[in-house]
C-alpha cells in the first residue's frame, strides 16, 4: 500500500482523464475525548493512465491536515482535493428525502387546488355574461326572468362559497409548503448533516482492481465517560460498569461501525516548549484597609455549612485518602468484557470494542457500555458532623489506576436501589479511591452546643470565648460498624487571636488544617460520645468572623 497526506500537488484541470465514482464504507471510527478518526474502504475498477476519482459517504467536517489516502501497489498517487457534497448529503439523509417526498406531495395537492379555483373563477365568469345576455333578449316574460335570477342566485352562492373554501385549502397547502422548504433548507445548511467528498487524480501502470483506505481526523465528536457503580452488600466485590457517551455531528451517520474509544487527544501541541527570560520586579503595596484587618478567624478549607450542606444533599460525597495495599483489581468476566480489548500506549488507553454500532450525526449522547470490573472494596462509614449528621457508607478501592478511570459522573447502586449521583475524577484522586454509596438511618449522630460549659469572659483588653460540644453516635444496625468521624476547630491567622484545643476525646490532630479525626468500630445498639472543646482570645474590641 502507498500512503500521501493530504496535499493539492497540482490543479486536476491539468489533467485530461475520465472520472470514476466510488462509494466508500465506513468501517472504523475511534472517538477521542475532542475529536475522531475515521476509517473508509472501498474498491474501483482502474483503467491504465490518469483517473480522476470522486470518492462519496465522506464526513463533511474534516481537518484536510489529517487526511491520509491508501492505494493498491501499483497505483500512483498524484493529487489529493476535498470537497463539500451537498448532492449526496440530500440522497443519504433520509430525513431530507422525506421532506423531499412531502414537498413533492404537497406540491401536487397545491396545484390540484389552484387549478380546481380557476375552473371555479371561470364558471363565475360564465354565469355572469349568461346572466347579462339572458337579460337583454327580447321576448322573456316575467315568469321566465324569476326562474332565471334563482338560478343565478343559486349557482353563483354555490360558486362563490366552493372558491372561497378552496382559497382557503390553498392558503393552508401554502403554508405547509413553505414550512417544509423552511425545515429542508435548514437541514441542508446544518453543518451536522452536510457529506463531504475527495477527489483523487490516480495513475496505473495497467487496469487493474484496486482497494483503497481512506482515514482521517474530524473535530465533529467526542465521548464522555459515566459509570453505574453496584453493591450488593458490604461484604461484596464493588461492581464499575464503565460507559461512554459519544456525541457526533460530522455529518455522516455511523452505520455498523467498529468502535474505538480512545484517552487521548489528535489535536495535542507536539511543539517543545521554549523558555525565555523570566524576569521579576519589586514594587511598595498599598496600606491595608482597616476591613481587612479586622477578619478574625479565617476557618482553612472549608466552606460555610449551609453552602457545604446544600452540596451534600445535591450530590453524594467522593473522600480521598491513604490505605494499606491490598490484593489486585481483577477485571470481571461478563459479556461486554469479551467484546472489549484494552490497549496502552504513551499517548493514552484506547478501548476497542469489537461490535458493530449505529451512532447518528444528530449531536446527541449515545451511551455504550463496554467495560466491566468486580474489585474488592473495603467498606466503612464516614460523618462530618459539623456540616451534615448523617453517616455515608464510603467503598475505599485500591489500585484503581488499573482501571483507566476518566472523570465522569457515577450512577450509585447500593442493595439494588438507586442512591444518587457521585462524580469521579482520577485527577484529584490518591492511592485511594472512595466511593459514597449513599446515607444510612440506621446510624444517629447528634451534635449539640452545651451551653453550661460554653462562656465567654472578658479579661483586662481581651476577652474569651469558650465552646464545648458533645457528639453522639448511636448504632441501630444489627451489626458492627466502623465508623471515621471528622470535625474541627478553628484557626487564627492573626497574632492578637488565639485559638487553644482544650479537649478532642482522643482524636488524631491536624494542627496545620485543624481537622479532627477518630476512628472507632460501634457494636449494634452501641453509642459513642465525643467531646469538643475549644478556646478562642481575641481584644474584646474586635468582632471575630467566622465562629
Amino acid at each position: 500500500m502507498k500512503r500521501i497526506l493530504i496535499a493539492l500537488l497540482f490543479p486536476l484541470s491539468v489533467f485530461a482523464q475520465q472520472q470514476i465514482k466510488s462509494k466508500a464504507s465506513l468501517e472504523q471510527v475511534t472517538v477521542y475525548n475532542n475529536g475522531a478518526q475515521l476509517l473508509h474502504t472501498g474498491k474501483i475498477n482502474l483503467p491504465a493512465g490518469t483517473s480522476e476519482i470522486v470518492i462519496n459517504n465522506i464526513s463533511g467536517r474534516v481537518n484536510e491536515n489529517s487526511i491520509q489516502v491508501e492505494v493498491s501497489t501499483g497505483v500512483t498517487i498524484l493529487a489529493v482535493q476535498f470537497n463539500r457534497d451537498f448532492l449526496n448529503t440530500d440522497a443519504a439523509n433520509p430525513e431530507i428525502k422525506l421532506l423531499n417526498d412531502s414537498i413533492r406531495i404537497v406540491n401536487a395537492e397545491l396545484s390540484k387546488t389552484k387549478n380546481a379555483k380557476t375552473i371555479e373563477e371561470q364558471t363565475l365568469i360564465l354565469l355572469d355574461e349568461n346572466r347579462k345576455s339572458g337579460g337583454t333578449n327580447t321576448g322573456t316574460n316575467v315568469a321566465e326572468l324569476i326562474k332565471l335570477a334563482d338560478y343565478y342566485r343559486t349557482k353563483s352562492a354555490e360558486v362563490r362559497n366552493a372558491i372561497v373554501s378552496i382559497s382557503a385549502t390553498e392558503e393552508r397547502q401554502t403554508k405547509k409548503l413553505n414550512a417544509l422548504q423552511q425545515q429542508l433548507a435548514e437541514l441542508r445548511n446544518n453543518p451536522n448533516q452536510q457529506l463531504g467528498q475527495l477527489v483523487l487524480q490516480l495513475m496505473a501502470k495497467e487496469s487493474t482492481n484496486a482497494i483503497y483506505n481512506v482515514s482521517y481526523v474530524t473535530p465533529s465528536a467526542t465521548w464522555l465517560a459515566s459509570y453505574d457503580i453496584k453493591a450488593t452488600n458490604t461484604t461484596s466485590p464493588l461492581a464499575i460498569v464503565y460507559k461512554g457517551a459519544i456525541t457526533q455531528s460530522t455529518g455522516l451517520d455511523w452505520k455498523k461501525v467498529k468502535l474505538s474509544l480512545s484517552t487521548g487527544n489528535p489535536n495535542y501541541n507536539i511543539t517543545a516548549p521554549i523558555l525565555n527570560p523570566w524576569f521579576v520586579s519589586a514594587f511598595l503595596p498599598k496600606q491595608q484597609s482597616l476591613a481587612s484587618q479586622v477578619q478574625g478567624i479565617k476557618i482553612r478549607g472549608v466552606a460555610s455549612p449551609l453552602a457545604d450542606e446544600n452540596k451534600l444533599n445535591e450530590t453524594l460525597m467522593i473522600g480521598y485518602g491513604k490505605a494499606e495495599k491490598r490484593q489486585n483489581v481483577a477485571a470481571s468476566v461478563s459479556t461486554i468484557n469479551n467484546y472489549t480489548s484494552v490497549n496502552e500506549t504513551q499517548l493514552g488507553v484506547t478501548f476497542d470494542i469489537d461490535i458493530p454500532y449505529d451512532i447518528n450525526s444528530d449531536n446527541k449522547p449515545h451511551t455504550v457500555s463496554f467495560k466491566e470490573y468486580n474489585v474488592p472494596a473495603k467498606y466503612k462509614y464516614y460523618a462530618a458532623p459539623r456540616i451534615s449528621n448523617d453517616a455515608y457508607l464510603l467503598a475505599d478501592v485500591l489500585d484503581w489506576e488499573k482501571l483507566n478511570l476518566q472523570a465522569g459522573n457515577a450512577n450509585i447502586i447500593f442493595e439494588g436501589t438507586y442512591t444518587g449521583k457521585s462524580f469521579i475524577n482520577p485527577n484529584n484522586i490518591l492511592d485511594t479511591l472512595s466511593l459514597s454509596m449513599g446515607k444510612d438511618k440506621k446510624i444517629i449522630i447528634t451534635k449539640e452546643k452545651q451551653e453550661d460549659f460554653s462562656s465567654t469572659k472578658f479579661i483586662g483588653s481581651n476577652k474569651k470565648q469558650l465552646f464545648t460540644y458533645l457528639i453522639k453516635v448511636r448504632n441501630t444496625k444489627k451489626e458492627s460498624v466502623e465508623l471515621s468521624l471528622k470535625d474541627q476547630y478553628p484557626l487564627s491567622t492573626q497574632s492578637d487571636v488565639e485559638v487553644e484545643l482544650l479537649e478532642n476525646s482522643g482524636a488524631e490532630v491536624n494542627k496545620d488544617t485543624g481537622i479532627l479525626n477518630w476512628n472507632f468500630k460501634l457494636a449494634p445498639n452501641e453509642t459513642k460520645i465525643i467531646k469538643l472543646s475549644y478556646s478562642v482570645k481575641s481584644p474584646k474590641n474586635k468582632v471575630i468572623a467566622g465562629l
